[in-house]
This record gives structure tokens, C-alpha cells and sequence, in this order.
């Protein structure tokens, strides 16, 4: 891949003052830094592909995070320069104080010749992706799970090609994770106010917290069970919510 620059020119215009004659503009020479392609990583399109399926079919459910591994990365994170270049422009990333970031959405054919670009030598940066819902824990419902399984089943075997599968596992449900195990379901049913304690799962944690020693209990909602829709979760405080993924 050829490298590109980006460049910044700085200009350096006079100020003049009252009966003075102007002084002579200076420009001064371009500040440079490099960003190269890395044709390693995974092709722009297919990443383009399923961010753009998320935000067209996913019905404002899910999204991708996508986060620099400051653990894994020899660069400091203020050090790093992002960006996704196409033939056509650059497009600058701008990493947060944790090393998360945003993907631009390109044209399909715009995205076919995109890569990432960075300032980093090759195999000094990991970055890694995740599937995240927008859905807080005040806002689970059966009706809600039994959504959110229903479009990723739809976004997985209709909107993506077989190819591009991987990148979007099969969802078996909603997790939903707090450090007191004290969640339950709640509905009205005849007129009654009915509620349902909701067991901890056996083997399930936190993804964030998948190293700890003593990792939050979570429960697991597949929208499999009979409950009605109406039923909602009354979670305890702090809770998070993830998806369920195959094998994890």
C-alpha cells in the first residue's frame, strides 16, 4: 500500500497598525505526520458492511464499539493518530481517553477501496470491536428481548451475506448483569400486580469483567420463556446489560 500524508498548513498572517505599512506575509513549511495503511487489518468494506446493516435494519438496537487495547497496544494512546482512507479522502478518527472510537459509514463503493490508517507500526496495535446494545436496563421488557433476538436473527441470516456472518455471531438473548443478584420480573395480569424473581445464571459473567476474580452474577433472558410481553424487568442498581452470543 502506498503511504499518503496528511498534511497541515500553518499560516502566519501580519497585523498592522495604524499608519504602518503591512509587513510581509511568512508562511511557514508544512507540519507532516504520516499515517499508513494497514493492509493487514480487516477490509474496510466488510467492517463498512455491518455497521451500515446496524444502523439500517437493526431498528436502533445494536451497535459496534469499537476500543484501541491500551494493554495491547506499544503506543501511548495520546500518541496515536487514526484514520480510515479511502481513494477518494481521508476520514480522522478521534480516539477518547479510554481509546474508544467511531467507524465512519462510507459509500459501498467508496468503502471498497478504504483501509484504516495509523501512525503505528504494524503489529504494535490492537483493536478490538464489540456488539453492544442500546438498551438500558429500565428499558428491558419480554416484549423487548423477543426484539432484539428477532433482528439479529434477521440481520444475520437475510441482511448479511454468508461471508460477513462472523462478524455478527447468533444472539441467544439478553444478559443482564449486577453485583446484588436481586432482579425480577414484574406484569399485570387480571387486574393483579404480579412479580418473578429471575434466577442467576449458572457460568454467565460480565463481559467487562471476564478477568476478575469475582465477577458480578448476572441472569439471562432468551425471549423463549413464557412470560408475557408486558412483563418488565425491575433491575437492581448499576446493572448493565449485554448481549447473549453463541458459545460465549
Amino acid at each position: 500500500m502506498r503511504p499518503l500524508l496528511l498534511s497541515a498548513l500553518l499560516l502566519l498572517a501580519s497585523t498592522s497598525q495604524a499608519q504602518t505599512p503591512p509587513t510581509e506575509t511568512v508562511v511557514l513549511p508544512p507540519v507532516r505526520t504520516e499515517l499508513k495503511r494497514d493492509g493487514s487489518a480487516l477490509p474496510y468494506a466488510q467492517i463498512n458492511s455491518v455497521i451500515a446493516k446496524l444502523r439500517r435494519y437493526g431498528e436502533d438496537l445494536f451497535r459496534m464499539d469499537f476500543k484501541v487495547d491500551a494493554e495491547k497496544t506499544k503506543r501511548p494512546l495520546a500518541e496515536i493518530r487514526m484514520a480510515v482512507r479511502s481513494d477518494d479522502a481521508d476520514y480522522p478518527i478521534k480516539l477518547d481517553a479510554q481509546g474508544g472510537f467511531e467507524l465512519p459509514i462510507l459509500p459501498e463503493a467508496e468503502a471498497k477501496t478504504a483501509d484504516l490508517a495509523t501512525n503505528v507500526a504494524k503489529g504494535e496495535m490492537a483493536v478490538r470491536g464489540t456488539l453492544e446494545l442500546n438498551v438500558t436496563p429500565e428499558q428491558v421488557t419480554m416484549a423487548k428481548v423477543r426484539q432484539i433476538v428477532r433482528v439479529a436473527r434477521t440481520l444475520r441470516e437475510e441482511m448479511l451475506p454468508w461471508y460477513l456472518r462472523w462478524l455478527f455471531p447468533r444472539i441467544e438473548g439478553v444478559r443482564v448483569c449486577s453485583a446484588t443478584p436481586t432482579w425480577e420480573l414484574e406484569w399485570r395480569e387480571d387486574g393483579k400486580l404480579l412479580g418473578l424473581p429471575l434466577p442467576a445464571a449458572q457460568g454467565e459473567r460480565d463481559p467487562l469483567e471476564r478477568k476478575a476474580a469475582q465477577p458480578r452474577p448476572c441472569t439471562l433472558l432468551t425471549g423463549q420463556e413464557s412470560w408475557p410481553d408486558a412483563a418488565r424487568l425491575l433491575p437492581p442498581p448499576n446493572s448493565r446489560v449485554s448481549v447473549k452470543l453463541q458459545g460465549s
